[in-house]
């Protein structure tokens, strides 16, 4: 079955490379590699045409808007994509060689539309901050308050994605999609294996937490359509449980 990889680029230089070769030496070879090129400038273009060399597995694709969306390049990456399933690895993070591998006969054991896996935040000097377990498979009240799920770690079945696309959050778009999918009856099921590396940036930490606070609050109140004071609620009660599955 082929599998699609898609990474959404922006700014990135530092660890795309990192990013890419980890997909180059999974395992599992039957893959395309649908690089999305956000930053859309002469540096992004000259360092995506040195790394797409690397294999013919490579494409690349220039996002007309300069936009540091991430949700806005998968999407362009999901619609030029022709796997059966899709994989959505950030430009910062990697994985284990074995990942795919894994993953595309559990999905199919474990009848999953969605199936993530364990994942390890690591900083700059690959030094783990923490790591985040789950055993649980996820239903849409597993979901609004806790969300154990890290975006690069996720394989899903194309098909849920015709009718589901990621929208314009500046962060935290991805929970709003496993909200969506959940909510229509999709199986959203975890691999308990630690198989993802995500990477936690010092230099951003404040202002990222702070986007992903008020997109959190966005999505309860816009999309879930939940009261204010309920929405508040929500993304405090998301934050502490986060805060338990990483450090207690």
């Amino acid at each position: 079955m082929l599998v699609s990889i898609v990474i959404p680029y922006y700014d990135d230089k530092k660890y795309i490379l990192r990013s890419v070769s980890s997909v180059i030496n999974q395992s599992y070879k039957n893959i395309e590699i649908i690089i999305i090129d956000n930053e859309n400038s002469l540096i992004s273009k000259k360092i995506l045409e040195k790394i797409s060399k690397k294999s013919k597995k490579i494409y690349v694709i220039q996002n007309k808007k300069r936009l540091n969306y991430a949700g806005v390049g998968r999407n362009l990456g999901i619609l030029n994509s022709k796997g059966k399933y899709i994989a959505f690895l950030d430009s910062d993070d990697y994985w284990s060689k074995n990942k795919l591998k894994i993953q595309v006969q559990e999905i199919k054991k474990k009848n999953a539309d969605v199936l993530f896996t364990n994942f390890k935040a690591i900083n700059e000097d690959k030094k783990i901050i923490y790591q985040v377990r789950s055993s649980l498979d996820l239903t849409f009240n597993i979901l609004i308050k806790s969300c154990p799920v890290c975006c690069s770690s996720v394989l899903i079945k194309k098909k849920c994605l015709e009718k589901n696309l990621f929208k314009n959050y500046k962060t935290k778009e991805d929970y709003d999609l496993w909200l969506r999918l959940s909510k229509q009856g999709y199986k959203i099921k975890n691999l308990n294996k630690f198989l993802t590396y995500y990477t936690v940036r010092s230099s951003s930490l404040s202002s990222l937490h702070l986007n992903k606070l008020l997109n959190a609050y966005l999505i309860y109140s816009n999309s879930l359509k939940f009261t204010f004071f309920y929405s508040l609620f929500s993304v405090l009660r998301l934050y502490l449980n986060a805060f338990k599955k990483k450090y207690l």
